[in-house]
């Protein structure tokens, strides 16, 4: 038997759902309520702005990928190039739904860059993180600047490359985090 879903993620489910109906931007706390089946006095008990719950959103969709690039890590083997290859399979890992939600709350952000903080942080600490592992810094963050430029492209419906192109993509950015580079 599943444990009931609290109010916050019944919220959080709401919420999403109206982003990929409306977008962000038209999103309201009003209709967050009434499509959590809430009333907004329990919207407001949790989330007492829209800020306050678009950075919970946020907050939400990077643990999503931080479960994902675990299970990812799991799946490989020891070495110091592990957290980096997990970086790229997590980060390209496709998931429609996820990257309409990622497209609506860029579109909120644009509005509000300071909701960005938190994400900003998260990578700082990322790329200090692969690099701790033994790579260089240039080769760590060419490749997590890569696997993440080609994300966005994707989010955005911009890529360029053929299902074919992009799994060769994929491909050479894990033979070059698995590459052994002289300083």
């Amino acid at each position: 038997m599943c444990p009931s879903p609290n109010s916050r993620d019944v919220i959080l489910d709401a919420a999403e759902a109206l982003v990929l109906d409306v977008g962000a931007a038209h999103m309201t706390l009003d209709a967050v309520a009434a499509k959590a089946g809430l009333s907004k006095g329990g919207i407001l008990y949790h989330f007492p702005t829209k800020k306050a719950l678009l950075q919970m959103m946020l907050k939400r969709h990077a643990q999503r990928f931080e479960e994902v690039r675990k299970k990812k890590w799991a799946q490989l083997g020891d070495g110091p190039t592990r957290e980096i290859k997990a970086y790229v399979l997590s980060s390209l890992a496709r998931d429609r739904k996820a990257d309409r939600i990622s497209a609506a709350l860029l579109a909120a952000v644009a509005h509000d860059p300071k909701l960005l903080e938190p994400v900003r942080n998260n990578h700082q600490k990322r790329l200090a993180e692969l690099t701790s592992r033994g790579l260089r810094f240039e080769q760590a963050a060419v490749i997590a600047l890569a696997a993440d430029g080609l994300r966005l492209l994707e989010i955005l419906s911009l890529s360029p490359l053929n299902g074919r192109q992009r799994n060769q993509v994929i491909r050479e950015l894990l033979n070059l985090a698995g590459k052994e580079t002289q300083p």
